[in-house]
């Protein structure tokens, strides 16, 4: 019934389970401890071992091709080559087998029980410590296993959630033939708009294990995560390192059977490589992973390279020292937990290197630190929505208890106020009554608003055809008041056009023209000139009156007025 303050995160890589144990505390969390499984049957994944950046549209899938064609290790030996690869062959990693982690890795528990026969009968026994309070889990999706597209040359942040929706299932089904179940794909954008998709072939098996462990054995695990292990990483890295917007870190996770690269510039994601398919089990995956990098920073893959961060390290300063003596400029270093967020005992410091991911799925278990992850989960919406029931399990009693209770709490509370529901009825009826007395007065009143609303239409049709008569009336009036003022004058013509009137006549002397022009504020005289009619000396003149009122109210009389006001 009470939430339980431990989290776990269970991490598959290869053959073994890696478990940690954290519990949150105010400022990051506690790490309670490490263990290790070896599964009684390996898990096989049916995963793809395609995994690349898309850079441009045109080039949706590539396959990995053999390291040694990749990085020219097949050349002949008489080939000059300035770029040092040939030196790596002269790297003897034979002393990794002395690494001081091997001792705590061949102490798998599985050993203390010899009558443990299936892979879910060992992940239930090991969990039956938490029997009494729940048990919420994260899950990874082992390195390798998620398939990494990133697209560059659009802005995603300018375009709608459904554009971007449909370039997501274009590039996924370029990938696998046909759009995935929506379970088995996630996408985010980058600070730059850049699009990044993460998709897997098939749900996560670590997830499989943990479901079929459950069912078979009828326990009920809270499954808060499943993410894969390089979002695992970036989340660590962001949480724990400071964020510098222009150095490029490599994040490097080791497993048994095999590698996988993130690099960042910053906090952002600059490029996840396709899958390195040598682990700690082979000699020379330390090699593989130097001629990878090499190849990217040869083919401008990878612009530049400052820092080089190492997960699960269980081959120890071998593996730093490695990278140190080929990388002379570069720092590296295993990956560290800011010691401000994460507390452990000193006997867990040793292994600690070669848990990191196990512990970042335990912190996405606890939710600390998560808003710094990249949005990706595996989490199946089936497993969701189960888990939604899960919830509700513990109070079922007490909601059956309330249920059978209400109809007596109901009645008692009815009886309580049955004299006040009585007092509401009768309010209610003197109101129905009084609408009923008061309908023939609504319907009168409804036929006039009716009438009031022709009346208006008509009156507001006969100001739209008054408007101009009116406004023409009263400008020959004061043209004719001006006119007369000014005597003496004999108008031939006055014409109109638009809101401009045309004037032209004669004048028996020149100093009337102007005068008549001065009567109004926007004239322009056109032309002036002398003529003689019936022997005398007249003056001919044309002028273009644009404003002959100014007070633009006086188109509007007073009867007019009220008419407007009565409309509106």
């Amino acid at each position: 019934m009470f939430k339980s303050r431990e989290y776990i995160g269970i991490s598959l890589e290869g053959d073994h389970l890696k478990i940690a144990r954290i519990k949150p505390e105010k400022k990051g969390f506690q790490l309670l401890r490490l263990d290790k499984l070896k599964l009684i049957d390996p898990i096989k994944s049916g995963q793809k071992e395609t995994a690349f950046e898309q850079d441009t549209p045109s080039e949706d899938v590539f396959s990995e091709e053999d390291s040694d064609d990749i990085f020219g290790l097949d050349l002949d030996e008489d080939e000059d080559d300035d770029s040092g690869l040939d030196e790596l062959t002269e790297i003897d990693l034979d002393d990794l087998d002395d690494s001081p982690i091997d001792d705590f890795e061949d102490s798998d528990l599985v050993e203390e029980s010899s009558v443990v026969k299936t892979n879910e009968e060992l992940l239930v026994q090991y969990l039956d410590d938490f029997k009494k309070s729940k048990v919420t889990l994260a899950l990874n999706v082992e390195s390798g296993n998620t398939i990494f597209q990133i697209v560059k040359n659009e802005n995603f942040k300018e375009q709608k959630k459904k554009e971007v929706q449909q370039a997501v299932v274009e590039k996924l089904q370029a990938i696998y033939g046909s759009e995935p179940n929506k379970d088995l794909y996630e996408y985010f954008l980058r600070e730059n708009g850049n699009l990044i998709i993460a998709s897997i072939d098939e749900e996560s098996p670590t997830l499989q294990l943990v479901s079929s462990a459950g069912d078979r054995f009828g326990e009920n695990y809270y499954i808060n995560d499943v993410v894969p292990d390089e979002v695992a990483m970036v989340g660590l890295f962001r949480n724990h390192y400071e964020k510098e917007e222009q150095i490029i870190t490599g994040l490097v996770q080791f497993s048994p059977d095999k590698c996988r690269m993130v690099f960042l510039r910053g906090h952002e994601i600059l490029q996840v490589s396709p899958v390195i398919n040598e682990g700690t089990k082979d000699k020379n995956f330390l090699n593989t992973i130097f001629s990878k990098v090499l190849f990217q920073l040869d083919t401008g893959e990878i612009p530049g390279l400052d820092r080089f961060v190492i997960f699960n390290n269980t081959v120890g300063e071998d593996a730093t020292d490695f990278f140190r003596k080929n990388f002379p400029d570069l720092k590296v270093e295993d990956f560290r937990f800011d010691e401000e967020l994460v507390s452990y005992g000193d006997t867990m410091k040793d292994i600690v290197p070669g848990y990191t991911t196990a512990i970042g799925i335990a912190s996405v278990a606890a939710n600390v630190g998560k808003s710094e992850y990249p949005e990706v989960s595996f989490l199946p919406e089936y497993v969701s929505d189960r888990q939604k029931i899960f919830k509700l399990q513990w109070h079922g009693f007490v909601l059956l208890i309330l249920i059978g209770a209400s109809p007596v709490v109901l009645n008692h509370f009815y009886q309580a106020n049955v004299a006040e529901i009585d007092l509401l009825q009768q309010q209610n009826n003197r109101l129905q009554s009084d609408i009923q007395s008061l309908q023939p007065l609504v319907q009168e009143s409804e036929e006039l608003t009716m009438q009031l609303g022709q009346m208006q239409n008509q009156l507001e049709l006969l100001g739209d055809l008054s408007a101009e008569n009116i406004k023409w009336s009263v400008t020959v009036d004061h043209f004719n008041e001006a006119a007369e003022e000014v005597g003496g004058l004999w108008i031939n013509s006055f014409r109109q056009n638009n809101d401009v009137l045309m004037v032209d006549g004669y004048s028996l002397n020149r100093e009337r023209i102007p005068s008549l022009a001065n009567q109004f504020d926007s004239v322009t005289l056109l032309s002036v000139r002398r003529e003689e009619v019936r022997e005398r000396e007249v003056f001919y003149f044309n002028m273009m009156i644009r404003s002959v009122i100014d007070d633009t109210s006086k188109y509007t009389p007073e009867n007019v007025r009220s008419l407007n006001d009565l409309i509106n």
